[in-house]
């Protein structure tokens, strides 16, 4: 019996006594390798087919690299609820290679300026809920840098959510594992289990409720989400819930544009997502790596998991100790980005030896006045990299009375003390790292990642993978992956066996996945051929993934 049909059967049995319904044959495993896509004028690759879909429409159709990826992301809400949408969050990187110019769009939630937690933040009901910023994010982007209409960019969300789409094994699987969750739950049984049972894969899932939000907002702007009639609706519903946003909180919601953080690897310029999020850490454990030859050692070696296990501990541990909402705290990003500082990080690796549990460091002084993942190259080579996210797969596990939205868990990412300890209309920190790669000016990448606390290594990695591997970007994405804890090390099995009995030598304890493990999130990205210009785009086989261009 496979993984996916004993899913199954754990929902039916939870609906015992009953009739027993037929059951399906089982459908085929996520896991598959995926072909590398290349095309000549633009590109959209994202988690889902039908959102990649959505963005390649609005390059056809003129539309630039921002457009493309607002119409992809709002899709990939539509598509992918499981994990990200208009009751979410997320931050945008763009890169505009004609005016060499960066920008990051900082869309995160933020908490309520009221919350009142008896027993501790919850995981899931009204409570756990942060202000959502998606809607506020993408139509920021639109409007600034963008050049169709949000109604046009719309237009493919509300039809998906309208008539409804086949869904794919990964999300048929979830929603069996989520199954007692998502059925305690009227308005989300209504939607992802129609009968009484999960839908399976195939089945067509339609949120009717969600199109006329989408509809509102298209005519509306963002202006109808956080102060028109659609607000007062929402805030309707978390008072009903019980939860804290208000139409206030709603109203004092803004995206905000914000330097990306920089960095340099080997020649490659890497412009990354800033705090609160997770991209400084990123670009400070490839700083740290810098300091090894990692191309003299073979891509699957002992050696080679075992210096990036030890700079992904540094970068991680500076994260957790340094990184919060900059409206709030002093974070020294360039103290941390300084190579002095990850040259001192770097001789603290013994390449034979596991350090234990790593303190953070101290950055240098000098100072100057953090899921679902998205990636798009249009004609002119302009890049965009996003990441959105409810947190927890189907967020708060409740429905906002009968807007269709999923709202997101996000406060229970707050910390008990330090720079992400919770404040009114604060933003908490996330992993969250969407990043673009440009030489001499010129676009060559944009990568992106969900996955939680494994969102930081895994952008490492692809990184690694494509700079001192050079490997192509299917490979880079399907190469197996790690993530280390301490001297826990959780990897796929498909490195090599004396890898992994080495590693154990040394005194990792190993924790062996599964092949392309949706632990591991579901990487998705585009290269342009330096040589060629030919956009070249990998999705992840972790994960429903597609990259489609013309």
């Amino acid at each position: 019996m496979n993984k996916r049909t004993a899913r199954v059967l754990l929902a039916l049995l939870l609906l015992l006594p009953s009739c027993a319904p037929k059951i399906a044959p089982p459908v085929p495993e996520p896991g598959m390798k995926h072909a590398e896509i290349g095309a000549v004028h633009g590109m959209v690759a994202s988690a889902h087919p039908l959102a990649s879909q959505a963005g390649l429409d609005m390059l056809k159709a003129g539309g630039n690299a921002v457009d493309a990826a607002v119409a992809a992301a709002f899709a990939i809400g539509v598509v992918e609820p499981n994990s990200n949408g208009i009751g979410g969050e997320g931050i945008m990187v763009i890169y505009l290679t004609g005016e060499r110019k960066s920008v990051a769009i900082d869309y995160r939630s933020a908490a309520p300026a009221v919350t009142k937690f008896a027993k501790g933040i919850p995981a899931t009901g009204f409570g756990a809920v942060a202000v959502p910023g998606t809607v506020a994010g993408l139509c920021s982007a639109l409007e600034k840098y963008g050049t169709l209409g949000l109604r046009r960019v719309l237009a493919p969300s509300i039809k998906l959510a309208e008539d409804g789409y086949a869904i794919g094994p990964t999300l048929a699987g979830l929603i069996v594992d989520n199954f007692e969750s998502l059925a305690k739950n009227e308005g989300l049984s209504r939607i992802f289990c129609p009968e009484g049972l999960p839908l399976e894969a195939g089945g067509i899932l339609r949120n009717p409720s969600l199109a006329g939000t989408l509809r509102r907002i298209a005519s509306g702007g963002a202006d109808e989400f956080y102060r028109g009639a659609l607000a007062d609706r929402i805030a309707s519903a978390f008072a009903a819930g019980g939860g804290f946003i208000t139409k206030a909180d709603l109203a004092s919601y803004k995206a905000i544009e914000r330097e990306p953080v920089r960095g340099s690897y080997r020649g490659f310029d890497l412009i990354s997502a800033p705090p609160p999020v997770g991209g400084l850490a990123v670009v400070e454990i490839m700083h740290i790596l810098e300091n090894f030859d990692l191309a003299k050692l073979d891509a699957g070696s002992t050696r080679r998991v075992h210096i990036m296990a030890e700079a992904m501990k540094r970068g991680a541990a500076d994260w957790r100790a340094f990184v919060g909402d900059p409206g709030f705290v002093r974070v020294p990003v360039a103290g941390l980005l300084a190579k002095p500082y990850a040259k001192k990080r770097a001789s603290g690796i013994d390449p034979a030896k596991i350090s234990d549990k790593i303190a953070p460091g101290e950055p240098s002084k000098s100072e100057s006045p953090s899921t679902t993942s998205l990636s798009v190259v249009d004609e002119a080579g302009n890049m965009v990299a996003l990441t959105q996210t409810i947190s927890d797969f189907f967020g708060a596990k409740v429905l906002v009375g009968d807007t269709g939205i999923l709202p997101n868990n996000e406060m229970r990412n707050f910390s008990e003390s330090g720079p992400n300890a919770l404040a009114p209309r604060k933003r908490m920190r996330t992993t969250i790292s969407p990043t673009i790669v440009v030489r001499d000016g010129r676009a060559f990448a944009t990568l992106g990642t969900p996955g939680a606390a494994r969102i930081l290594t895994t952008m490492a990695l692809l990184l690694s993978n494509l700079i001192d591997y050079g490997m192509g970007i299917q490979q880079a994405i399907e190469f197996p992956r790690f993530y280390p804890a301490d001297r826990d090390l959780s990897i796929e099995p498909r490195f090599p066996s004396e890898t992994m009995a080495a590693l154990a030598a040394m005194g990792y304890k190993i924790l062996q996945r599964e092949e392309y493990d949706l632990f591991f999130g579901g990487a998705q990205g585009i290269i342009v051929d330096p040589k060629t210009g030919r956009r070249l785009g990998g999705a992840d086989p972790r994960r429903d993934g597609a990259v489609v261009g013309y």
